[in-house]
């Protein structure tokens, strides 16, 4: 069953992830508005109009792609339209899905009832399908396979998508908590949420970087790369990881497992830092060793620490 599925996939250019793709979207907007017009009012129906714009965007973006990769469509315009779409879609997504994040957990989220369905959890398990509709966005952009460079240089870039979503998701527990909101300091909720939105519409970035490489057919710079790792460590983690500190030892709640998962990344992205240094430093040294052993001169070559070359990715 599970080969017929790959096969069919593989005839199809990836059609059953379009289609999930598309299906797991409608269930998150249907819940997320039940929310708003449940505990506000029918007004807010109004978002549908968003909704069917998204809805048609990503419609269009599958069609452009799916042509793409099929290889029925050469004309270059069409191609970067169709790149250009898909980072669209899932920008227009983003935006409103963290608007309707603040809403919800600025207004009302401290009234849902736990007992209920439509409470806190499935509140929580409908925002973090955000983060399978982004897989599942990305899968339909390209054919990488499996271990290749591309898919690797993918990864990457996104892999770490998911679990920010998740965190960020996460980091808005507290505000179901009537009692503990009303012991916040002021601004501190908003902080939240505006840290946790952010979070939502930051996997833009990775997306847009890799629309412009062609996922991974061209190679950006390591510069480049750098300031992505630079944003995934100091603007996605470590804000949230300082909202848990301040919850943790400035109020006494209890931490949660993703402070872990923060400190993780840091750690590994600072250590990343100071080994490129470090080995740029060492190429250099080298360089120069060379160069005073071919020409005789004790002087440091005006190249020898190659700052444009040694980003260059590889």
């Amino acid at each position: 069953m599970a080969n017929c599925f790959i096969k069919c996939c593989r005839v199809l250019k990836h059609v059953p992830v379009r289609i999930i793709c598309f299906l797991v979207i409608i269930l998150h907007f249907s819940v997320v508005d039940y929310y708003l017009v449940e505990h506000k009012d029918s007004t807010w129906l109004g978002f549908l109009a968003a909704d069917v714009i998204t809805l048609c965007l990503f419609i269009a973006s599958f069609v452009l792609s799916y042509q793409q990769l099929k290889g029925s469509n050469t004309d270059t315009k069409i191609e970067k339209i169709g790149v250009w779409v898909g980072v669209a879609s899932w920008f227009l997504y983003s935006v409103i899905v963290a608007t309707k994040s603040g809403i919800i957990f600025i207004d009302f989220a401290d009234d849902l009832d736990e007992k209920d369905f439509f409470g806190p959890n499935t509140l929580k398990t409908a925002l973090a399908l955000a983060g399978v509709i982004f897989l599942l966005h990305l899968s339909s952009l390209h054919d990488a396979k499996p271990g290749s460079e591309r898919r690797t240089y993918i990864e990457e870039l996104s892999g770490t998508v998911i679990f920010d979503i998740l965190d960020c998701v996460d980091s808005m527990e507290p505000l179901f908590i009537k009692e503990d909101r009303e012991a916040f300091p002021p601004g501190l909720v908003e902080a939240i949420v505006a840290v946790a939105c952010l979070n939502f519409v930051l996997p833009t970035v990775p997306l847009l970087t890799l629309s412009h490489t062609k996922f991974g057919h061209a190679k950006l710079p390591r510069r480049l790369i750098m300031i992505h790792k630079i944003i995934l460590a100091y603007i996605v983690n470590l804000p949230l990881l300082v909202m848990r500190m301040i919850l943790w030892h400035g109020l006494d709640h209890g931490v949660s497992i993703f402070s872990l998962k923060n400190v993780i990344v840091i750690a590994m992205i600072s250590y990343d830092f100071y080994e490129h240094h470090e080995a740029d430093m060492d190429n250099s040294k080298e360089k120069h060793k060379e160069h005073r052993t071919e020409n005789g001169d004790e002087s440091l070559p005006a190249d020898a620490y190659g700052l444009e070359d040694r980003y260059d990715y590889k």
